[in-house]
């Protein structure tokens, strides 16, 4: 008897072993095993770090390749955030902060070869994480794509620019932008692995994300490391504008960071660097951080730098010649970019500083007389669609436009729904207010009326089929019949996403053109 229970015991432990097992898939990775968890017919990997800890000699320098590791990599946790000064708490922040994490469907192999979507977070460049929960990419997984979101340097440790950087390493203030050239490199050498075809991935983001994606199309160290993208709300174009003090410019942004850098002491010199590495990193970024109320401007506005070897100097004169990547486009932006950045306490005089600070003096008497202040446009108001169209909306109009120039499959959408949240607070299709929809985790924003999840199942669909095929009409059956056209320079037809769907054209084409000529054609 004590034979057969001995044997029914081990034949138990066994089960429970494979199914834990089962539990907790493994992949073979360049560097090492990866151990995730397997979840609803998912796999998920998280925290899997893509380079050597920026810590250090590596702050304010290129990320490193990362070594192999010897034991089995625990991914079963995110990994920190980047440092940051944001309003949430309890967030884990660390500046050993360049890990990524993947969702996968459970059955796919190496040799299923899965499109890629790598999505990078927004922020101004100076908040978030690659594992806030809208993020959380399960939906695309689950349409067979292999979802990836990374977390990069935000902030002073970023993008802070300085002469002895320059000097040392031939780019400077672009560092953040750098780590999300490494991840990219760290997915076409390992994303086989986890089911997905390094021949077909797709990078997006939203804001700063967006921005980030636009950087990398003019960037030639990202050639070739991706071929789709799509951009939520913004390029890097409108960067010049939102960077008041330096506008990008390389020159501009050293001397800023010479400014920032006198804070500590630190001259701009290789002992001047060697103490900065060893400033409080949570100070460098309260110095560089992101006012969400745009009317009270930032001491230390850090962008990223034009510095002619990770972005072109002239990114404008790059597009105009499309010396850039070439790679289909889904681009687009929110009726109300600008509302949740300007209070309605905001002045005409306000007004008027900002006109300036954004297009520059001679610019904003040819705004202000665009867009005067009246009865039925309060200053409040005008600022908000300024800041839409200098930091969202007129530089995606000018992408698309070289983009098609080159010939390549390009598509806009608009949205304009308002949850009654929104409504309620007089921010009407607000920045960021597509995300719930696009990634389907309308939970996450307690949005759950019957119309929001149609919305959201339409978007989420249509990103997932650009994704698989490079046309939003293809792939996976959509809700509605409707054919999303391709935008032109002519016709400047969008799909617009609202309590329907309908086609459209291009809102606010003309006044676009009006900032584009101001803003953007000075610099070809």
């Amino acid at each position: 008897m004590k034979k057969i229970f001995s044997v029914f015991l081990s034949l138990l432990l066994f089960v429970i072993c494979s199914r834990a097992e089962s539990a907790q898939p493994t992949v073979s990775t360049s560097l090492g095993k990866v151990v995730g968890v397997e979840k609803e017919g998912l796999r998920i990997f998280k925290g899997i770090p893509y380079a050597k800890p920026p810590v250090g000699e590596l702050r304010f320098a290129p990320p490193q390749s990362i070594g192999p590791w010897t034991s089995p990599l625990d991914a079963t946790e995110y990994g920190p955030a980047a440092i940051q000064i944001r309003r949430e708490e309890n967030l884990d922040m660390s500046e050993d902060c360049l890990t990524l994490n993947i969702w996968t469907p459970a059955e796919a192999g190496e040799s299923d070869r899965l499109p890629v979507y790598v999505y990078i977070h927004g922020g101004a460049y100076a908040l978030g994480t690659g594992s806030d929960a809208m993020y959380d990419a399960a939906s695309f997984a689950r349409q067979g794509i292999v979802a990836v979101t990374i977390n990069y340097r935000l902030n002073a440790m970023g993008f802070l620019a300085g002469r002895a950087t320059f000097d040392k390493y031939g780019t400077t203030g672009n560092w953040g932008h750098l780590d999300q050239i490494m991840a990219l490199e760290w997915l076409r050498d390992n994303v086989a692995a986890f089911g997905g075809d390094p021949g077909k991935v797709t990078v997006g983001g939203e804001s700063a994300g967006s921005y980030s994606v636009s950087a990398l199309i003019l960037s030639p160290l990202a050639k070739g490391l991706f071929h789709g993208a799509i951009m939520e709300s913004g390029t890097i174009l409108g960067a010049a504008a939102t960077s008041y003090y330096a506008k990008c410019d390389l020159a501009r942004s050293i001397e800023l960071g010479k400014m920032l850098s006198s804070v500590f002491h630190a001259d701009d010199n290789a002992e001047g660097l060697a103490g900065l590495r060893q400033a409080d990193a949570t100070v460098l970024a309260q110095l560089a951080q992101f006012r969400w109320d745009q009317t009270s401007l930032a001491p230390f506005p850090l962008m990223p730098v034009f510095d002619g070897k990770v972005i072109p100097e002239n990114p404008y004169k790059a597009l105009k010649d499309g010396t850039f990547n070439k790679v289909r486009v889904l681009w687009g932006f929110n009726r109300d970019e600008g509302s949740i950045f300007v209070p309605e306490t905001t002045s005409e005089p306000t007004y008027a500083m900002l006109a300036a600070i954004n297009c520059g003096n001679d610019n904003a008497r040819a705004v202000l007389a665009r867009f005067p202040v009246d009865a039925d446009h309060p200053a409040f108001r005008r600022v908000r669609r300024l800041l839409a169209y200098t930091g969202f909306t007129a530089g995606m109009k000018t992408f698309a436009d070289a983009a098609v120039a080159q010939g390549l499959d390009v598509y806009a959408y608009n949205f304009n729904y308002v949850s009654p949240k929104d409504a309620a607070g007089g921010l009407g299709a607000r920045h960021a207010a597509e995300l719930p929809y696009v990634f389907n985790n309308l939970h996450v924003e307690g949005l759950k009326e019957p119309e929001q999840q149609a919305l959201a199942d339409e978007m989420h669909l249509r990103w997932g089929n650009f994704i698989k095929t490079g046309d939003p009409n293809q792939g996976v059956k959509l809700p509605t019949n409707i054919q999303w056209p391709k935008y032109n320079s002519q016709n400047s037809d969008v799909m617009r996403f609202d309590t329907s769907v309908t086609v459209g054209t291009l809102p606010d084409k003309e006044d676009m053109e009006f900032m584009e000529r101001l803003l953007i054609l000075p610099w070809l």
